[in-house]
């Protein structure tokens, strides 16, 4: 306790922006995990998509994240925090007011593909660059940490309105003459709290806090967006060998992020075709964010000194294994089992994540890093949809007979490489400090158009665990 209340008193002189992007991340993260939580029943009941159909179009709407999010990353760089947030939220009201409202398969595909796809990418990543320009050195571990807590919170409030509306209020409601399911209220509810998040966005200043180790709180001041074209970015990111690196990693970590992305679009319709229209789907759920709200600020602060890619890759084998509970036996403890040791391993490994990605970018890319460290949780979206539903078709159908536990065997062994490759790859993948090659970031830096300082760009791997944490999706 004395550990966590020094970490807190860390962020005590840290400037309102830091909180509100504490704010903004629990808004937004509803919308995120209440959509994502019933999305291809949605698909099913309300378009008539078979299994594969709603699965296939789960994994495009990932799909299209990732390339959004590729795509964008240099324009994050080069709009600054409040503009992409404002931005971004902007898409994703529109885009969830639309997908709450329409019967039109077209609007449905403008939604999942394009709009969904384009606000999400001036999300998370943009969020995740503000909390490393609203901290310096001696807390930004421990923030990050409070950024992954705050989005669990969100998925844990999205748990209990996903049921508390699915279930309680199974006829759905008319608003304004308009009737709505249970499943569009739930939708028109993120879209809701994403106006929230637009207007809060609106208050942000354009601001980064000087890296002074002596000072707690660090000095405020007004951060310069320095642009520079999308050939120049991408010139200094190829010159970079930790871009390489991070890349391998961001592509290993992307097997490994499959199987919190089956929570979404396999594990519900499992639970009702096994357990009834009744199984509480969405608490069952919940359970992971509440033990990540739980664990992760006790990890964070106690697991400071230890390098975030050393932490990645002891979770990442409890998060492999995590599935066998569900190979074994077809019941509701078995998905408890299930999404509890999976939430262990994600506490360990899954906010560290986020620091790796944002320590290893120099000052200035930051968007460009994010944007690609979050391209796993979008990318897995593709494999796993259209998994998910051949899988459900061939071994958990909603009518005839069913074979469940082979169909998480599936997934055990689809996911089981992903920790062997990190542990496998330590060598020459482990290294992602400073320590490394402390002048490659200056060349790279000093060959560019824009003002960074060579010496942020040392890779704040060490700074970081000398803090504390880190920031998922």
């Amino acid at each position: 306790m004395d550990t966590i209340t020094r970490n807190f008193k860390s962020l005590s002189g840290a400037p309102r922006e830091l909180w509100l992007t504490f704010l903004l991340n629990i808004i937004e993260s509803y919308g995120y995990f209440s959509m994502s939580m019933i999305l291809t029943l949605y698909l099913s009941n309300e378009f008539g998509m078979s299994d594969l159909a709603a699965g296939t179009a789960y994994g495009m709407y990932g799909a299209m994240c990732t390339l959004f999010g590729f795509g964008v990353g240099f324009l994050i760089d080069n709009m600054g925090v409040r503009i992409s947030l404002v931005f971004g939220f902007s898409c994703l009201f529109l885009a969830r007011f639309l997908l709450a409202i329409t019967e039109s398969t077209w609007v449905l595909k403008l939604c999942l593909y394009c709009l969904f796809p384009l606000g999400s990418s001036f999300g998370i990543p943009v969020m995740s660059m503000g909390i490393k320009r609203y901290t310096n050195q001696t807390n930004r571990g421990f923030a990050f940490g409070l950024f992954y807590s705050t989005m669990n919170i969100a998925a844990l409030l999205s748990g209990i309105v996903v049921d508390a509306l699915d279930i309680g209020m199974k006829d759905g409601l008319d608003v304004f003459g308009y009737h709505f399911t249970s499943k569009r209220l739930i939708i028109l509810s993120g879209a809701a709290t994403t106006l929230l998040s637009l207007v809060v966005s609106l208050s942000l200043r354009e601001i980064k806090v000087s890296e002074d180790d002596e000072e707690i709180g660090g000095s405020v001041k007004t951060n310069v967006v320095e642009r520079a074209s999308p050939v120049t970015i991408v010139k200094e990111l190829l010159a970079m060998p930790m871009f390489w690196k991070f890349l391998a990693i961001t592509l290993i970590c992307v097997n490994l992020k499959c199987i919190f992305r089956y929570l979404d679009a396999l594990l519900p319709k499992y639970l009702v075709r096994e357990f009834g229209e009744n199984v509480p789907k969405g608490m069952i759920n919940s359970i992971n964010p509440a033990m990540i709200i739980l664990i992760v600020p006790i990890v964070s602060a106690f697991t400071s000194d230890v390098k975030p890619y050393k932490m990645i890759e002891y979770g990442s084998y409890i998060t492999a294994f995590s599935v066998l509970p569900l190979c074994f036996m077809t019941e509701i403890s078995s998905a408890v089992m299930f999404v509890s040791i999976l939430s262990v391993g994600e506490a360990l490994w899954s906010p560290r994540f986020f620091d790796l990605t944002v320590s290893m970018a120099p000052e200035g890319r930051e968007g460009t890093f994010a944007a690609m460290g979050s391209a796993p949780i979008f990318l897995a979206k593709l494999p796993v949809g259209i998994l998910s539903g051949y899988l459900l078709q061939e071994y958990c159908p909603r009518e005839g007979e069913r074979n469940s536990m082979m169909m998480w065997w599936v997934i055990f062994l689809i996911t089981l490489p992903a920790p062997f490759l990190l542990t496998l790859f330590r060598s020459c993948l482990g290294g992602t400090g400073s320590e490394e090659d402390p002048n490659a970031m200056k060349k790279v830096n000093s060959s560019s158009d824009s003002d960074m300082n060579p010496e942020e760009s040392d890779v704040s791997t060490d700074a970081d665990e000398s803090s504390s944490h880190d920031s998922d999706a």
